[in-house]
């Protein structure tokens, strides 16, 4: 009787493992009864596992019939088959609406990242332009201070011309000046 008990622990512990693994206990019993446990077994193990823990001086199973636990009727196990294609098409329409999903968002960063690589383009075609107009106008810019230069190097030598004609020409106009004065002031002196 004793080793009943240990096996039906045992059992016990098997459907605390497969609860955690988040099965209905339907899904358990189907699971024990493929592993070549009995119905009153799983039963047992099932009713086990809800039971709350054994209190220190109290009979395991008080007042049960001789056979140990109570049996708990189960659902009746679907046909294996039928209850695994199930679960494997929902896991599929779950698997598909995911990556349907998962795929919108992707249509997404690809529109956003063509979009960006777009406006790259243009800014480097407007970038390229730039370029091009600034140096155009760098050109131009040095064409006149060239420009202005050589009128500047033309306006400095005919100062220089002008320089030496006046440097010639004012002691003589001076001397014109004098004599005239003086003569001026003769014809003054006559007049009176």
């Amino acid at each position: 009787m004793m080793a009943r008990y240990q096996q039906t622990d045992a059992v016990a512990a098997e459907v605390v493992k497969l609860r955690n693994q988040g099965l209905p206990d339907n899904l358990i019993a189907e699971e024990l009864r493929n592993r070549g446990y009995n119905t009153d077994q799983i039963n047992q193990s099932i009713y086990q596992a809800d039971a709350p823990p054994e209190m220190p001086g109290m009979p395991a199973y008080p007042n049960y019939p001789a056979g140990g636990m109570p049996t708990m009727p189960l659902a009746p196990a679907p046909d294996e088959g039928n209850m695994y294609g199930r679960m494997e098409e929902i896991a599929e329409n779950l698997i598909d609406e995911k990556w349907d999903e998962l795929i919108a968002e992707v249509k997404k960063i690809v529109e956003w990242k063509e979009k960006v690589e777009e406006r790259q383009l243009k800014l480097g075609s407007e970038v390229e332009k730039l370029k091009e107009d600034f140096k155009v106008l760098h050109q131009g810019v040095l064409g006149r201070l060239e420009e202005y230069d050589g009128r500047m190097r033309d306006v400095g030598t005919e100062l220089k011309a002008v320089g030496k004609v006046f440097k010639d020409v004012i002691p003589e106009f001076v001397e014109n000046v004098k004599e005239l004065k003086s003569m001026t002031g003769k014809g003054k002196g006559k007049s009176l």
